[in-house]
């Protein structure tokens, strides 16, 4: 039986979530949001809560003390959550001029923390809520690829994303398809997708999502 018969999908994270780098419509959110409408055939409602440039921990203090915020979780059947490349970017810029790893080292470990605190909270908002949440927690391609050992430090951060992964909390990773597709997939500014970039986002999303969804809600 469906759940309201429709998906009601908080998209929360950093400028990823945004779409920051394509013009307005064509970042991975409302590509997924029409996707899903299309293939379950049932209305999907939207709640975008991305903040370009947030880190992990001010996303983490959003969840903590915005209150909008906390009651879009509770209503939620669907969350997206981009998180972490900030964090590595702020890393990676002293490492590039100074060559010491022990930033990058101490931006995993915060990386680690405040992730798991994130998804901790998110079940404390919905402690005795009885529709299920579908959380997708979508990892890192390299934003910086031009930094050396930038490649081995995402890979770093996304290994650590499969320790989360529980019966409704999936990872979806989308750093192979990035790599070598800079050209393709990157923006002007060389940091962010571009319109094609978050189609490919979309792609794994909707891979990842769309049977899960037909048996949470409409099976």
């Amino acid at each position: 039986m469906a759940v309201e018969k429709g998906i009601h999908y908080l998209a929360f994270g950093d400028s990823l979530t945004v779409g920051y780098g394509a013009s307005e419509g064509h970042g991975f959110v409302p590509i997924l949001q029409n996707r899903l409408k299309s293939k379950l055939n049932v209305p999907v409602t939207l709640k975008h809560a991305g903040t370009n440039g947030a880190t992990t921990g001010q996303l983490l203090e959003a969840i903590m003390s915005d209150a909008e915020l906390q009651m879009e979780i509770q209503k939620a059947t669907l969350m997206t959550i981009t998180a972490g490349g900030n964090d590595l970017i702020q890393a990676a810029i002293p490492f590039f001029y100074e060559g010491d790893n022990a930033v990058l080292k101490a931006a995993l470990h915060t990386y680690e923390t405040n992730y798991r605190r994130m998804i901790n909270a998110i079940n404390k908002i919905r402690a005795g809520i009885t529709k299920p949440l579908l959380i997708a927690v979508i990892g890192l391609y390299n934003p910086i690829p031009q930094v050396p050992d930038a490649a081995y430090w995402v890979q770093r951060f996304n290994l650590f994303l499969r320790k989360l992964e529980q019966p409704h909390l999936c990872v979806v990773q989308v750093y192979d398809a990035f790599v070598g597709q800079a050209m393709r997939y990157i923006s002007d500014d060389a940091i962010h997708p571009n319109e094609d970039g978050y189609e490919q986002v979309a792609n794994r999303l909707e891979a990842a999502l769309l049977e899960q969804l037909q048996q949470l809600y409409f099976a």
